[in-house]
């Protein structure tokens, strides 16, 4: 039975599959393989001089049973299987289903961290424009944000295992930093007829970190020409990383980069 599920498991190594679909697949491998051992079973039971060995197959047979139950029920079905022990087992191999749900939130970001109180109905992503200069701007805030503690790159604390379980459900690569971390000071000024973003620790270290371009779907001057805007959410990401691959997580970097979303209202309305 285990032969039958490395080699399954070696298989879809080369795939990109989902962990529910490949739960599937390994839970009805189980179960028929399982048979093997109820097999065993029978044929020592019916010699005296091995009972005791086909009792405890027997006894194997059965337990294996219950736990591919249990993974029927969670990967077949939305329902909790009845008098299930594995959160039991889990915490006794010092495991937590309540660990892995705050490890994997502090790597998932459902809501724009902003400068103000908005509705995410108000706001609207932007087109960035950096140059090198910006970016080496960009750099020195990502290092200054770090030396002052604003932000760690130590993927949380989160274990490895932790870590490939988050980059597995969310299909994505898994940043040191968790999410993008919001900068500490950002502006939207006007120079000419360019719309820059400053930021930084602080008003006196804010540097010019990108150029807007667009609002939503509009050139940055159409809206400012409609809407009144300001400029809700300038947000740091990149730097080392995990990506996910055929045999676990592998190291990477991505240069650090912004993102930014400004508020609109209707001065009409």
């Amino acid at each position: 039975m285990l032969t039958a599920l490395d080699i399954v498991n070696r298989i879809f190594g080369y795939f990109n599959i989902q962990d529910r679909p490949k739960g599937r697949v390994f839970t009805i491998i189980a179960f028929f393989a399982n048979f093997y051992l109820l097999y065993v079973a029978i044929a020592n039971l019916r010699y005296e001089g091995y009972r005791i060995r086909g009792a405890l197959f027997l006894a194997l047979f059965v337990v294996m049973l219950y736990f591919i139950y249990l993974n029927f029920m969670y990967y077949f079905t939305t329902k909790k299987a009845p008098a299930d022990i594995s959160p039991k087992i889990e915490r006794a191999l010092g495991g937590s289903a309540k660990a892995r749900q705050e490890a994997a939130e502090a790597f998932v970001q459902d809501e724009t961290p902003t400068v103000g109180v908005f509705d995410e109905s108000q706001l609207l992503p932007t087109t960035l424009l950096i140059g090198s200069r910006q970016q080496k701007n960009i750099d020195r805030l990502a290092k200054h944000m770090e030396d002052n503690g604003v932000m760690t790159l130590d993927y949380q604390g989160v274990s490895e295992q932790m870590l490939t379980e988050v980059a597995q459900k969310t299909a994505q690569p898994v940043l040191a930093m968790g999410t993008p971390v919001l900068v500490p000071f950002f502006e939207l000024v006007q120079h000419g007829k360019r719309w820059i973003i400053r930021g930084g620790l602080n008003e006196l270290d804010a540097t010019e970190l990108a150029e807007v371009v667009t609002v939503g779907l509009s050139p940055i001057d159409d809206a400012q020409d409609k809407f009144d805007l300001a400029l809700a959410s300038v947000t740091l990401s990149g730097g080392p990383q995990k990506e996910p691959g055929r045999s676990g997580l592998r190291d990477a970097f991505a240069k650090f980069t912004i993102d930014a979303k400004v508020a609109y209202v209707n001065p009409n309305k």
